[in-house]
């Protein structure tokens, strides 16, 4: 256990819950420091070999999926 948790525990919910946001925040804010995991490369790149092709078939161009993904993720 995190040696600031018998603090953290002191605090009420509703101020833990803020910190659990801001702690996650800051996670997404360095996304570009958690690098991907084998496993999840390969699921990416099985994806994409499907999408590659069949772009009319689908509706959008990988940009235009990219960008949507992008936009979901609020970047």
């Amino acid at each position: 256990m995190h040696p600031a948790m018998d603090q953290l525990s002191s605090l009420p919910v509703s101020e833990r819950l803020a910190l659990v946001q801001e702690l996650w925040d800051s996670i997404a804010q360095a996304r570009d420091q958690m690098p991907a995991q084998d496993w999840q490369r390969e699921i990416v790149n099985a994806r994409l070999a499907d999408f590659d092709g069949r772009e009319t078939e689908i509706g959008l161009t990988r940009d235009q999926a990219w960008a949507e993904v992008d936009r979901r993720r609020g970047s």
